[in-house]
């Protein structure tokens, strides 16, 4: 039987230990049985996965607050269901996530507090592990509080200036304001968000470590809130669009989590910044606009606005990093979560290569991916417009995912490698998990980081 111990850093005044015995059985869910022999608690199941050793760690943490030292023993047929580091990494995360409970202020500082613990270990690869765990915490706490603080304290200007105060070491933050991206050319970005009062911005994060070889662009959209714009939102969940900014919030998340790791390669992490509001000065269904890349594009429902960000942001990274690596992700369309639910992001992109490294980072971490397909003659006729270069939907809605990955694709440098990860339904009501009991679930921070080290591992391997 394999032993943890978790040192719970605050003092409780109460040096109690609670043990919890994790066993193979018939369940198939994270009940804890407390009416046992030999130990405070059990669970029994049939298999253990990533996601069940994250809701672990918050199980065990939020059922005995008050005891100083936490037990965990598990069978050997339970352990050998992943590696010891592995069952580490992901407990220290759980711990550290039990005690978040978002509490409004009006304020954009963003200061997220880890439930603080210890691993009583002399193996330098365990104590690795948890400390990976705790940071993986920390920085998906940064991107859950940018989703929570509402769009009157959230908005392109103080999502800025909330990740100004943030440490990051060796990365660089610079950012293009509204006047400054009017004259670059940003015709998609600005024409979004020219209709509200607060100007847009497109935020640069640059993790350039030395001697890195490897860059990777990470592209997040940050539509602050979404109302659809002249195409307007309807009154259900409207309150809800705050979370249009949940791909940007998860880049932030990943960035913080890199910096900290050191990995071994340049990863650049552009945020494009929107308010999508409807007023006189909004654009409107059925007008053209010409992108960063000069590309014509008409304008079909100003509620399909992500995309017009990302492109021209896209398009940017690609012009100004020359990334070996492209990747984007957006809470983009309803589509992905009705085929998809809260079971899977979708993934599509032009690359093999990628797109394996990404599933398999998904996996790793347990912000799992499903392929669909995209640039089929199907989705290109969605696209064909008579009156510019190409329309950014259809009329129908028909495969609303896939056609709007299309759209991305033609934005999109053909040596270019890249993928498209849609989170529509990710960021929020993610409540059948454990660590995420309620609000914001800064979905994107786990597997853009770990995709990031997935690719260091791979490239590190073929040189």
């Amino acid at each position: 039987m394999f032993q943890l111990a978790f040192i719970r850093v605050k003092d409780t005044e109460c040096q109690l230990t609670r043990t919890l015995h994790l066993v193979l059985g018939k369940g198939n869910s994270l009940d804890l049985n407390q009416d046992i022999d030999g130990f405070n608690s059990e669970i029994k199941k049939a298999t253990f996965s990533v996601a069940d050793l994250q809701d672990i760690g918050y199980l065990l943490a939020s059922t005995f607050k008050r005891a100083q030292t936490l037990e965990l023993h598990i069978d050997d047929e339970v352990l050998f269901l992943h590696t010891p580091e592995v069952w580490v990494k992901w407990l220290s995360l759980g711990l550290a996530l039990s005690s978040y409970d978002y509490k409004h202020r009006d304020s954009f500082h963003l200061e997220p507090s880890i439930n603080a613990f210890e691993l009583k270990t002399d193996e330098t690869t365990l104590a690795t592990a948890f400390f990976e765990g705790q940071i993986l915490a920390q920085s998906q706490l940064i991107a859950r509080e940018l989703v929570n603080k509402p769009g009157n304290v959230i908005y392109p200007e103080s999502f800025v200036s909330a990740v100004q105060d943030l440490p990051m070491e060796n990365t660089a933050l610079s950012f293009l304001t509204e006047a400054e991206m009017r004259e670059k050319g940003f015709g998609g970005l600005v024409g979004i968000s020219q209709g509200s009062d607060r100007d847009g911005r497109m935020l640069c994060l640059d993790y350039h470590p030395e001697g890195a070889q490897t860059t990777i662009a990470l592209v997040g959209k940050g539509v602050t809130f979404d109302t659809g714009g002249i195409s307007i939102k309807g009154q259900l969940r409207m309150s809800t669009m705050k979370v249009d900014m949940g791909g940007a919030a998860a880049v932030v998340g990943a960035l913080n989590a890199i910096a900290q790791l050191q990995l071994p390669v340049r990863v650049v992490g552009l945020c494009g910044l929107v308010e999508n509001m409807p007023s006189g000065c909004a654009i409107k269904p059925g007008d053209v606009v010409t992108m960063l890349s000069g590309k014509s594009v008409e304008i079909i429902s100003t509620d399909a606005e992500g995309r017009m960000v990302l492109a021209d942001v896209m398009h940017y990274a690609q012009q100004t990093f020359k990334p070996d690596y492209l990747i984007d992700i957006a809470t983009l369309t309803g589509a992905t979560g009705v085929s998809l639910g809260k079971a899977y992001a979708s993934l599509m992109g032009n690359s093999d290569e990628l797109k394996m490294l990404a599933k398999a980072a998904g996996h790793s971490c347990s912000e799992p991916l499903w392929e669909m397909p995209i640039s089929t003659d199907l989705y290109e006729a969605s696209l064909k417009s008579d009156f510019a270069d190409v329309r950014h939907g259809s009329e129908d809605g028909d495969a609303g995912a896939s056609v709007a990955a299309t759209f991305l694709n033609h934005f999109v440098a053909p040596e270019q490698k890249w993928i498209h990860i849609d989170s529509a339904a990710m960021s929020l009501g993610m409540t059948h998990r454990k660590i995420y009991p309620k609000a914001a679930s800064g979905y994107g921070t786990f597997l853009l980081t770990a995709l990031c080290q997935h690719i260091a591992s791979h490239t590190n391997n073929d040189k």
